[in-house]
């Protein structure tokens, strides 16, 4: 019997991926409903008042930097200190679009980027729950046991396991992701606006839907390997939740209230920001130079770098530990 192929039946077959998959289609249900009754397409009148706003907008960002520049012709030492970030951060008024102040629209062009970067959260949240469970159930029960008698290769199976729950996570996650940016094109086409995504944008957005299915994969493999090392779908989580609380949470208030900054680098979800939203700027020169930045790179390489650590210290632990 083909071990990988057991296994995806294994997972496929179990009623809490089922109930996970059911929970994850509700809250996607829900999200779409309700953007769907909080958006009308925009009339003549809406779309009136949206130019008006934003000439407003850009005559004030006009204005903005006029004043800027008048400033560093009297006083360029004092300017520096009213602007350090100089005439140009507010904005280009160039940039400015009338879709920006659509009132009661949904707008595809603006709003997916954000919503994508939700479904990446929740994706994880789900695929390290489903695996801490698919592994955790079998390596507290003896289930995991009762399959060596037969095939006594731990690697082997272990492996089987891994291939399987993380092949699944990604397939789904690239399915679900798709039907997610699908649907909201199609509310946005119907009762919204769509605005003008070009080629860029396009390849921007499948680039972060990208990201989502990477990041789903990795806390997949991350949890199940949790779940090896502890034994127990409960320890899995409880260290992930442990990790949050104490560290993210309550680390960052002992390291503001010290006046320890900038203390992002200590802190996996800022690696994690990083690489599903891009470049993290936490730390800016009183100068305006010297910014301290993760890179997207960075932070993939740190979420690679920790998922196999985790998966090694799994299955040098699983070949040598007794499960009886």
């Amino acid at each position: 019997m083909n071990l990988v192929r057991a296994e995806v039946s294994r997972l496929l077959s179990r009623r809490f991926t089922h109930i996970m998959v059911l929970g994850l289609l509700a809250v996607f249900g829900v999200t779409a409903a309700t953007t769907l009754a909080n958006s009308t397409r925009p009339d003549a009148g809406v779309w009136a008042a949206a130019q008006k706003t934003a000439e407003e907008r850009r005559e004030s960002l006009v204005r903005f930097k006029l004043n800027c520049q008048e400033k560093f012709l009297v006083d360029k030492e004092a300017a520096e200190a009213a602007f350090p970030g100089g005439c140009d951060a507010a904005g280009n008024p160039a940039d400015v679009e009338s879709s920006r102040y659509l009132e009661d629209a949904f707008v595809f062009e603006q709003e997916i980027g954000g919503l994508t970067v939700f479904l990446a959260i929740y994706l994880s949240f789900f695929a390290f729950v489903i695996a801490a469970s698919f592994i955790g159930a079998e390596m507290s029960s003896g289930g995991i046991t009762n399959l060596l008698l037969w095939r006594p290769q731990r690697s082997a199976i272990l492996g089987a396991k891994l291939t399987a729950l993380t092949g699944c996570v990604a397939v789904f996650s690239a399915l679900f992701t798709a039907l997610y940016i699908g649907t909201f094109y199609l509310i946005a086409y119907t009762s919204g606006w769509t605005g003008q995504p070009g080629v860029a944008f396009w390849a921007d957005l499948a680039a972060l839907g990208g990201r989502a299915v990477a990041l789903s994969t990795a806390a997949a493999a991350s949890a199940f390997a949790l779940a090896t090392l502890a034994r127990h779908t409960a320890a899995a989580l409880g260290i992930a939740v442990g990790y949050f609380l104490i560290w993210e949470a309550g680390a960052r208030i002992v390291f503001e209230i010290g006046g320890m900054l900038p203390y992002d680098p200590y802190f996996l979800s800022s690696y994690l920001s990083a690489f599903v939203s891009g470049d993290l700027t936490y730390w800016h020169g009183l100068d305006g130079t010297g910014d301290l930045v993760i890179t997207r790179l960075s932070g993939g390489m740190v979420v690679a770098g920790l998922t196999a650590v985790l998966i090694t210290a799994a299955f040098a632990n699983f070949r040598r530990r007794d499960l009886a």
